[in-house]
């Protein structure tokens, strides 16, 4: 892990952070495996910390889960699973991942507010309708950032939020739950695409192609919202490079997610048009199929019988949003779930049950 760790240290002291984003520079960061985490600085973490050569070593606890930003002391820390590392990743691509959790340390510290709100994600409508209206949308997001000829462009980007306003009248409030994993967690990737740039000079190109690749696909991997609308803000990101110099402070200093920022910024005028999708056939089996999926995940487990269930006596304070199962007031937590029980944070590997009322947090009973 040290001699991994070398070697991205080296990659992130060639990126330069402020032309990422002004104000934006290196924090702190780890690699984890199942026991030990490897950090770059140790100033100001109360930890058991070895010294080696030119990094620090310590024990991981419950707080090392997944590849995000997490508090240490009062210390925000770009983490990275070693245990999710294919074999296949360059250490360039691995360096810029953790820039994209740095840049997320950045959010915090700046007061980022626009984070997505899950009890939206939980109720998302994975309907025909809404995913045949997708699809056209990201169709003529990507088709936007491909084109050169600046009158085709926007007439790309006007369709594109011509598309979105009726997708917002379609499901209403819920739109902001892709809208907010745009302006956060897409800024961030447009930030590690950005930083990748830097690494590999010369393949923006063929970066981008990396990144979009299967991006208008009719899939299951794209009903996956969350993960899915990573791509989507960073694609509005290299839009806003196009069309508004220097947008990134005022998109940081104001409130307005990053594609209502973007229209405004570009006065763009939504009319109400229709627009024909060729692969509605495939959409329709799509999401049949999704469903059936949900439904095959949720009997199965309904049919084991379970060493343990809750019903009362704790808290829920932390779950994997990326890799849950929802049902009516089923719903099952693929990953992990994180709970509070007796005053003690304990987490609970999935698979794992929980039955709800009116919302995600009002739990009725755990089973697992």
């Amino acid at each position: 892990m040290i001699k991994r760790m070398e070697e991205i240290e080296r990659l992130l002291n060639r990126i330069d952070y402020d032309k990422l984003w002004s104000g934006f520079s290196k924090t702190k960061y780890a690699i984890y495996d199942d026991k030990n985490f490897c950090i770059n600085d140790a100033e100001g973490i109360d930890m058991d910390l070895i010294e080696t050569s030119s990094f620090y070593v310590g024990k991981v606890d419950e707080r090392f889960i997944g590849n995000t930003a997490i508090l240490l002391n009062d210390n925000y820390v770009a983490i990275w699973n070693m245990n999710t590392v294919t074999e296949d990743i360059e250490n360039e691509r691995l360096a810029s991942l953790l820039v994209h959790e740095m840049f997320h340390c950045f959010q915090f510290a700046n007061g980022e507010k626009r984070f997505p709100n899950e009890l939206l994600g939980i109720n998302y409508p994975i309907t025909i309708e809404n995913v045949n209206l997708r699809t056209l949308e990201r169709q003529y997001l990507l088709n936007a950032n491909l084109e050169i000829n600046r009158e085709k462009k926007m007439d790309l980007i006007t369709s594109y939020f011509n598309i979105r306003n009726k997708r917002e009248k379609l499901i209403g409030d819920i739109l902001e739950y892709e809208k907010a994993i745009e302006s956060v967690e897409g800024v961030a990737a447009y930030i590690e695409f950005k930083a990748l740039n830097q690494l590999n000079k010369d393949k923006e190109v063929s970066n981008l192609k990396e990144y979009t690749k299967g991006f208008i696909d009719v899939s299951e991997k794209n009903l996956k919202i969350r993960h899915s609308s990573y791509i989507q803000g960073l694609l509005l990101g290299l839009i806003a490079d196009d069309y508004i110099p220097s947008w990134k402070n005022r998109f940081m200093n104001n409130e307005s997610f990053l594609s209502d920022f973007i229209q405004e910024e570009l006065d763009i005028k939504v009319e109400d048009i229709d627009y024909e999708n060729e692969n509605i056939t495939r959409i329709e089996e799509c999401v049949i199929n999704c469903v059936n999926k949900i439904n095959l995940i949720l009997d199965a487990f309904n049919k084991k019988l379970k060493s343990n269930i809750l019903k009362e006596g704790f808290e829920l304070t932390a779950f994997d949003p990326m890799n849950i199962v929802k049902r009516d007031n089923e719903i099952i937590h693929t990953n992990l779930l994180k709970l509070k029980v007796d005053d003690i944070e304990q987490i609970i590997k999935g698979p794992v049950k929980t039955t709800i009322g009116n919302h995600l947090f009002d739990i009725k009973k755990i089973e697992w």
